[in-house]
């Protein structure tokens, strides 16, 4: 796990700079992801931002071009128009049509005066980009038109690379000037003002600033589909079937809606909005100074947005289980989605991509990188416990390793110790060969009861065997479990007398010695050479001490410290106090006869602990 803490934090730290990186770059492909959820927001929020009201749309649509004809029409019916609505008492009209050729010198005439007359009238002309940038001459209306209206305004839009119009430019420079924007122009009309002021970041319209970038592009807050803001059939005014009152006090933006006209715009909100209504929604915006902002605290925004997530899910997911892990980075990724709505409502577009990116990467690499790490400490907790504990065991160290602390722990355990009598003698009689064989079968069917016990197989001292509980996992029970092991290993080694004797084979005794105590247990030896899970102490050494006494006992035998844990469960007989090597003080010791009852705990089924009376008596054997 130290590895893991080292890792975690360069890998976090170089995957939130490769995110930032990519924020600067600005990749096609990340980009047309972030467009796309501003696009989602947008529409999540539709009816959320009402228009003012000062607006209206005079639509050609198709009821129009039913009554009046196809289009083109002629500008008479136009002239008729402008006459309607100033006799209503409209604050403006904004033309998104075009006049650039003449009809016949009556009727313009004619347009020209209507328009004169109103002294309220924008119209429109359009511009061709340069590749450098800049514009060539405008398509404009005719002279005498244009000399009669109040403004005249662009009509040219700017879609990004997927083609959805969220930007506008609200004024384009040429030769002469800054060219106001349709939408600009209509807003002014609303306000009063024949003139604006542009600044480096912005624009001025009275007392209204318009924030934009550099260029004077300004993200188009949308209200709401097409057919949001009031819209009124072209043929129905010019008959007189708008009541007037409807049209008092407006700014009418006049353009097509009608799809066969050619002026259907794709926006965030919908697929198919007329271009009027487009500029009926920038013209609300600046009306009504609400605005989306995607411009330098945004950007901040981003970044912190970025680095704190990044850190945040790193943490997360190094210090907690995936199981735990997982569902709080959803969490934290939820929380993050709701106040980034929350921001966007305000008017800030905030990115969605980059931030959700850095929280997939993130956690993705580091859970990736405790699989392997953690995998591998596995491997070796598998490799370290498996040949001397119970596989359940083994399974639950390396489900928790940090249960098996390396370097040593204060532990109370019980031991026990098993030795092979007079193994000296034993071996003089007989050929290597014969005594290895018989050893391993004794030192097998041992072993299988250690285990098959919850024991830990320390280690073999030549003919004798070191084991205990309660190390590495903690066992309430290592107590019971340590006894009713002694007496099994008994049993086991009856059964083995019954194969030798009817091999030929002489038989081996052994003594048995248990005692509870506290022990340091955990990985000793030389890191990275050798290294050996045990247990060293006092305990240890009183437990070889007292295994001699069993021998004369002929039955294993427990020191004071075991039998009080264990009196309501065994059959022992005291034995009095004995005077070990290395103490001052004699020591009580018991012998060891039974079990009254299978000893608690689950971890045991009732069969291995079934040991019946006599399994307390050792074979015998005459000395050497």
């Amino acid at each position: 796990m130290k590895r893991v803490g080292r890792s975690v934090p360069i890998l976090t730290l170089l995957l939130i700079g490769g995110v930032v990186l990519l924020y600067y770059v600005q990749l096609p492909l990340l980009e047309g992801f972030e467009a796309r959820t501003y696009d989602l927001r947008m529409r999540a929020r539709q009816g959320m931002k009402k228009p003012a009201g000062t607006i209206a749309i005079i639509a050609i649509d198709d009821k129009s071009i039913a009554e009046l004809g196809r289009f083109p029409w002629s500008r008479e019916h136009f002239t008729a128009l402008i006459e309607t609505a100033s006799a209503a008492g409209a604050r403006g009209l904004v033309f998104d049509v075009l006049f650039p050729e003449p009809q016949s010198s009556a009727i313009d005439r004619a347009l020209a005066a209507a328009i004169k007359a109103s002294g309220r009238t924008t119209l429109a002309e359009a511009f061709t980009l340069a590749p450098d940038g800049g514009t060539t001459t405008p398509l404009q209306p005719l002279p005498g038109l244009r000399a009669a209206a109040r403004n005249l305004a662009h009509i040219n839009v700017f879609p990004d690379d997927d083609g959805v119009l969220r930007w506008t430019r609200l004024v384009l420079p040429h030769s002469d000037g800054l060219h106001p924007s349709l939408a600009l122009a209509a807003s002014m009309a609303v306000l009063g003002s024949d003139s604006f002021t542009a600044q480096p970041y912005g624009l001025s319209v009275g007392e209204h600033t318009v924030p934009t970038d550099g260029e004077h592009y300004l993200l188009i807050n949308y209200r709401g589909p097409a057919g949001t803001f009031a819209r009124f059939s072209f043929v129905d005014v010019l008959k007189g079937r708008v009541p007037p009152e409807s049209l008092r006090g407006k700014v009418l933006l006049v353009g097509p809606t009608a799809i066969g006209i050619y002026d259907m715009r794709i926006a965030p909100v919908s697929s198919n909005m007329p271009g009027v209504e487009v500029n009926a929604n920038i013209a609300d915006n600046i009306l009504a100074g609400d605005f989306m902002h995607h411009g330098g605290l945004e950007a901040l925004g981003d970044l912190v947005a970025i680095i704190l997530l990044g850190l945040l899910v790193a943490l997360v997911a190094s210090l907690l289980r995936a199981a735990a892990a997982f569902p709080l980075v959803v969490v934290i990724t939820g929380v993050w989605l709701w106040l980034n709505l929350l921001l966007f409502d305000a008017g800030h577009w905030v990115s969605i991509v980059y931030p959700c990116l850095v929280i997939v990467l993130v956690y993705s690499a580091v859970s990736y990188l405790r699989f392997i790490l953690l995998d591998r400490k596995s491997r070796q907790v598998r490799a370290m416990f498996s040949s001397y504990v119970s596989p359940k065991i083994v399974d639950q160290l390396v489900k928790n390793p940090e249960l098996a602390k390396v370097g040593g722990e204060s532990r109370i355990v019980t031991i026990l110790f098993a030795d092979v009598k007079n193994y000296t003698g034993y071996s003089e009689k007989r050929t290597p060969r014969e005594v290895v064989t018989t050893l391993n079968e004794y030192l097998a069917e041992m072993t299988h009861s250690i285990i098959d016990h919850d024991g830990t197989l320390d280690k073999f001292m030549g003919d004798g065997i070191l084991a205990y509980w309660g190390a590495p996992l903690p066992q309430d029970n290592h107590a019971e479990l340590a006894v009713s092991c002694a007496l099994d290993m008994l049993a086991r080694l009856r059964q083995l007398h019954l194969k030798w004797q009817e091999e030929g084979t002489e038989p081996i005794a052994c003594g048995i010695g248990l005692h509870t105590g506290e022990v340091i247990a955990g990985n000793l030896g030389a890191a990275g050479k050798k290294m050996e899970y045990t247990v060293i102490g006092d305990a240890v050494n009183l437990t070889f001490r007292i295994q001699n006494e069993s021998r004369t006992a002929n039955c294993p035998v427990m020191t004071e410290a075991l039998y009080e844990r264990v009196r309501q469960l065994v059959i022992a007989d005291p034995l009095g106090p004995v005077l070990v090597k290395g103490k001052q003080l004699p020591i009580e010791i018991y012998a060891l006869k039974g079990l009254r009852s299978a000893p608690s705990g689950n971890q045991q089924p009732d069969r291995r602990l079934s040991v019946p009376a006599p399994a307390a008596t050792l074979p015998t054997r005459s000395s050497p």
